[in-house]
């Protein structure tokens, strides 16, 4: 049975240990990290990896656990309310739409004249793995920088009644 207040909140001790838990069981993964780093043997990167594998499943489970319905549903309105808050306003100051709008377009247009320039300038139409992940990643931060009325743009060029309206 659920210990929650009169409310349907958790107690606070639960939902402390919930989200200690929670963000130990993505945490333990930087000690393969660590271990990779300094350099130990394959098999002992493989056998921390397994074990944090594991540990981490467990965590999760306990974090589910220790927070429960009502604790998680806490813990998504904090942290979904705050980061739409933070990363989507509805209105953005102007730098920071130029901004995005440069992260958003950039990789675009480098993406779709690589393949005609690379004979000219190898480097730029190289294509990496790593190119390729930040190039998306900085169309993903440009996105998020554009804020809450690009979105609604971009969703309305999928609405075919969608009218444009231009400011005076």
């Amino acid at each position: 049975m659920t210990q929650t207040a009169v409310d349907g909140t958790p107690y606070r001790w639960r939902f402390v240990l919930g989200i200690a838990s929670f963000i130990a069981a993505f945490a333990v993964h930087l000690i393969t990290l660590a271990a990779m780093g300094i350099g130990a043997s394959p098999a002992a990167v493989s056998a921390i990896g397994a074990v944090n594998f594991v540990l981490n499943k467990v965590l999760v489970i306990a974090s589910a656990a220790f927070l429960g319905r009502a604790g998680f549903d806490q813990l998504k309105a904090l942290v979904f309310g705050t980061v739409r808050r933070l990363a989507f306003p509805d209105e953005v100051s102007p730098l920071r739409y130029r901004v995005g709008l440069l992260f958003l377009v950039v990789p675009i247009v480098l993406a779709w004249v690589a393949p005609y320039v690379a004979e000219f300038a190898p480097s730029i139409g190289r294509n990496t793995v790593r190119d390729g992940v930040i190039s998306d990643m900085l169309v993903l931060v440009g996105l998020v920088m554009l804020g809450g009325d690009f979105w609604d743009k971009l969703r309305a060029l999928f609405l075919r009644d969608a009218k444009a309206v231009f400011p005076a």
